[in-house]
């Protein structure tokens, strides 16, 4: 049997350590923009650092945070956070502010947990 070193490959020990899905998700926040739901599935059971600001935050900027039964079958045990941005009486959903969208997409990546987002393809 050969054993390969993942170093041959120009990944570094840094990296092996930071595992899948971490970092702050720069790379690929772009994606995101224009999203009016964005969602984190949180890995049940688990200490949460940093929901009460965020939530604060996002609720200030008249985003509405709440914890949801939709997720996909394979994600059935996690809990669902849903991030909408309503508009207002009588208005369909808005896009969700970039900034609070940064902030949430940051906290779900500090905590490694999935995510997805919606953005209407028309508007």
């Amino acid at each position: 049997m050969q054993h390969r070193r993942l170093s041959n490959y120009g990944i570094g020990r840094d990296q092996i350590r930071q595992g899948g899905g971490r970092g702050n998700g720069n790379d690929h926040f772009d994606e995101l923009v224009g999203s009016t739901e964005f969602y984190v599935y949180q890995t049940p059971g688990r200490r949460v650092k940093g929901f009460d600001s965020l939530k604060l935050y996002a609720e200030a900027e008249g985003c509405e945070l709440l914890y949801t039964a939709e997720a996909p079958p394979e994600l059935a045990d996690h809990e669902t956070l849903r991030i909408t941005n309503p508009g207002g009486p009588g208005r369909s959903a808005e896009p969700i502010p970039d900034a609070v969208l940064k902030r949430a997409h940051s906290w779900a990546h500090r905590n490694n947990f999935l995510h997805s987002f919606f953005k209407p393809m028309y508007r």
